[in-house]
């Protein structure tokens, strides 16, 4: 064993030193052959046919001492060890040569290689969760399969009946998710808040890097005066002081206790609405369920739970399936024809960017197959003008497996130094991409160069060096070794004449199909971009107000403010017109009631009519430019203790009213006052650019179900962004000193950032394709570069038989 283990380390030191032959076995062969010498000389040789004859008696010192050296050695590894030493002398003497093609295979890796960090951090990385695998999210199922929102009855009953999770909870969506104002408007900012159930870190398994978690008996009202802060919250605002829990805070004018700070890795976003952290939520606060354990009409919950140990999502989903039948009997109203689905909770963060990504990782990868082709090209041409070389290898021994190991070597040894340069060049490319991602893809705003982006920069650049030095290979070998040494240096190059023409056509035909790919999302991008959104985006500043419940505690008080602040607002010089909402077009807030037509027969169970609801203000109309079609719009006038009334739009209409006049028809929703309708106005893509118009219901303000303590207010102004924004801050000031304004941007802003997803994949197609398009025209010239040069005899020949430039020009294109 031991002689084994001296064997072996004396290979390894053999192939790592390199040393040809030691001192000791030279000096026993000098030694061999001086002895021999010494005797033929005793014969009476000379001394010059001494040493011959002894050396020639002695036999090849040469070949001795590589079979020495193949016993101290490991032979396969010693023989790629001279190939890279070979192949750098090779590209040394080649700079050229291996600079473009280093640079080509930089452009293609690393171009792979940034889009695949952003695939890994969006789709690969795991969430910020303890075994995210295992939590899922609830839903109530409609009719037709819609996912929706979970009433708080619904909720509960869930929760107490289900045996397939280990924890169940709920957190606020963003849309009736509360904001909490900390000091006044010259000193104080907004927190984005978040309302959850007390489980709810506890079933994504979070950890607090100070404190604890909400308490089961701190989620009812009245106890619920606590408050878990972010990490950035905690180090921004609270100058990451360690002794925060137990201190006293005060949000909204009202006290409440910090009960612990989450860790910096944390991250679920303020719109719940599909479980996308598009927006940070600042501080945490208990939701208190009980006031709405009865209500089963109010959606307003997104619902994660955690499976339990040994149970598989189908089986949860067999027992929600029970569940959801037997809810559909003890409810008929409200819950009849629906179910309840269960989704995995990494599969739905992804579920709307996972194909674009996807389309992107296979654009670029056809970018590196042209890079692939272009390098190839090179060797090609270079292995024609090696041909010679080759066949003199060929006729001292060398097999064909011997070439083809030599030039995979210098092709991988390539592509290690181009995948090298390619990773470098990622890294660099993904700190520019992370400053330009849509919402969509805020995950990714963190990427950075881990193990995984390391090894899949290291198993394309082997891919690739084995795809491009295969075509070297093709006839290396298959000619004579004499028949080699007779043929031409154009002879000899064109066997591989067919496969560079192919690779050329090759190269040129992905480019073309990516750049009608790039043409087709330009084409719908530009048609979304014309889409007219119902509403006017030029000279319309937006920004968003918090009322603070201890000084405005009812519709009455905000309607007051409200009142006051238009006026302030529309005696302004260059404000042409104001107004306030709560769900500003493409926003991403949202709301929906049903409701009943006066003078109309039941419905049936279970069957509903159904709107989005938008409260705005008496001027909302006019500042955002959402034309007025028929009867009148709101006034001032249109208060709580006027008539109620509301305004459609055109799809809710003639959806419901058909070829008929709606105005003066009433309505009602909910257990709300009838409302009579006395205007129609045009639709709005509330949802965005390239979504469907509904029935949507505009009530006043003041007349609202629910007190709309966070208003936006849209101005029409001829002023600059700067000077309408001062001027809006000053008349809120004048007002309430202590309201913070903030979250201001214009609505061609907002319309911009609607579209962010599709212009980022059409810019980043748009750039492949023409990077696709740029390498296959550099494939091509040099492909009929290295033709021209070959036929150089030729075109010389033609032209002193009398051919024209324009002759030998038509002869190359042709």
């Amino acid at each position: 064993m031991i002689r084994r283990l001296l064997k072996l380390w004396t290979r390894i030191r053999g192939t790592v030193r390199n040393e040809p032959c030691d001192m000791e076995f030279q000096t026993e062969i000098e030694e061999h052959v001086r002895l021999l010498t010494q005797r033929y000389r005793r014969q009476g040789m000379t001394a010059e046919a001494a040493l011959l004859a002894a050396r020639r008696q002695f036999g090849n010192t040469t070949l001795l001492a590589e079979d020495r050296r193949d016993m101290q050695v490991f032979p396969a590894l010693e023989s790629v060890r001279a190939d890279l030493i070979y192949a750098v002398r090779m590209l040394r003497k080649n700079q050229g040569f291996a600079a473009a093609a280093v640079v080509t295979l930089a452009v293609g890796i690393g171009a792979n290689t940034a889009i695949f960090s952003v695939c890994n951090a969006v789709l690969l990385k795991p969430l910020p969760y303890a075994e995210p695998s295992r939590i899922v999210t609830l839903w109530e199922r409609q009719r037709d399969g819609a996912l929706g929102s979970v009433a708080p009855a619904n909720f509960v009953d869930w929760r107490d009946a289900s045996r397939s999770f280990s924890g169940m909870a709920a957190v606020r969506e963003s849309s009736f998710a509360p904001d909490f104002i900390v000091g006044g408007q010259r000193e104080a900012s907004r927190l984005a808040g978040g309302q959850i159930s007390s489980s709810f870190f506890s079933v994504l398994g979070v950890r607090f890097i100070l404190g604890r978690n909400f308490l089961s008996e701190e989620d009812w009202p009245g106890q619920n005066r606590v408050a878990i802060l972010s990490y950035a919250t905690w180090r921004e605002r609270f100058g990451a002081d360690r002794d925060i829990v137990g201190k006293t805070i005060t949000l909204n004018d009202e006290s409440y206790t910090v009960v612990g700070v989450l860790s910096a890795d944390f991250q679920f976003g303020s719109t719940a609405a599909d479980f996308q952290a598009r927006s940070q939520v600042d501080i945490w606060v208990p939701l208190a369920l009980d006031p709405q354990r009865l209500q089963r009409n109010s959606h307003t919950l997104q619902v994660i739970a955690r499976l339990a140990p040994d149970v598989t999502l189908a089986q949860a989903q067999a027992e929600l399936d029970v569940l959801g039948a037997n809810m559909a009997r003890l409810y008929p109203r409200n819950n009849r024809d629906k179910g309840i689905a269960a989704v995995s909770l990494p599969g739905r963060v992804t579920a709307t960017v996972r194909a674009p990504l996807e389309m992107l990782l296979g654009a670029v990868g056809l970018v590196l197959l042209i890079a692939c082709a272009n390098v190839a090209n090179l060797l090609l041409s270079r292995a024609a003008a090696r041909q010679t070389e080759m066949a003199v290898r060929v006729a001292l021994g060398a097999s064909r497996g011997r070439l083809a190991q030599q030039l995979l070597t210098e092709s991988l040894l390539l592509a290690a130094i181009g995948g090298t340069a390619g990773f470098l060049l990622a890294l660099a490319v993904t700190g520019a991409l992370a400053s330009h991602l849509p919402p969509d893809l805020s995950r990714a705003a963190g990427m950075a160069g881990d193990t995984r982006m390391l090894v899949f920069t290291a198993a394309i650049s082997l891919a690739t060096g084995i795809l491009f030095g295969l075509g070297p290979l093709v006839g290396t070998g298959r000619t004579g070794a004499g028949e080699s040494l007779k043929q031409s240096h154009r002879v000899a190059g064109a066997s591989h004449s067919h496969l560079r023409n192919g690779l050329a056509v090759a190269q040129m035909s992905i480019a073309i199909i990516l750049l009608i790919g790039a043409g087709l999302m330009v084409k719908s991008f530009w048609a979304l971009t014309h889409v007219a959104p119902g509403f006017r985006s030029d000279g319309i500043l937006t920004a968003r107000l918090s009322l603070a419940r201890s000084r405005y505690p009812d519709n009455r008080t905000i309607a007051a403010f409200e009142r006051e602040l238009l006026a302030t607002l529309s005696a302004k010089p260059g404000v042409q017109s104001a107004g306030l909402t709560t769900y500003l077009p493409l926003s991403g807030l949202d709301n929906g009631w049903s409701f009943v037509i006066e003078g109309r027969p039941p419905l049936p169970v279970g069957t509903y009519n159904m709107a989005k609801y938008r409260p705005a203000s008496a001027g909302y109309f006019e500042a955002i430019g959402i034309p007025l079609l028929r009867g009148r719009s709101f006034a001032p006038a249109d208060t709580t203790d006027s008539p109620w009334v509301t305004v459609i739009n055109d799809s809710m209409a003639r959806e419901y009213w058909g070829g008929q006049d709606p105005i003066g028809r009433r309505l009602q929703f909910g257990s709300d006052t009838w409302r009579t309708v006395i205007g129609v106005v045009g639709d709005v893509r509330h949802e965005g650019l390239d979504g469907e118009t509904k029935p949507e219901m505009y009530v006043p303000m003041e007349e609202s179900p629910n007190t709309e303590s966070s208003p936006t207010i849209v101005i029409h102004t001829a002023l600059d962004t700067g000077a309408a924004a001062a001027e809006l801050r000053d008349a809120v000031a004048a007002i309430d000193q202590h309201m913070p304004v903030d979250q201001i941007q214009t609505m061609e802003q907002l319309v911009s950032g609607s579209v962010a997803q599709p212009r980022f994949r059409m810019v980043i197609l748009a750039a492949f394709s023409m990077l696709a398009l740029v390498m296959a025209s550099i494939g091509i010239y040099a492909v009929m570069n290295y033709l021209v040069i070959q036929r150089t005899r030729e075109f010389g020949i033609r032209v002193s038989m009398g051919a024209t430039r324009g002759d030998v020009l038509r002869l190359v294109l042709g």
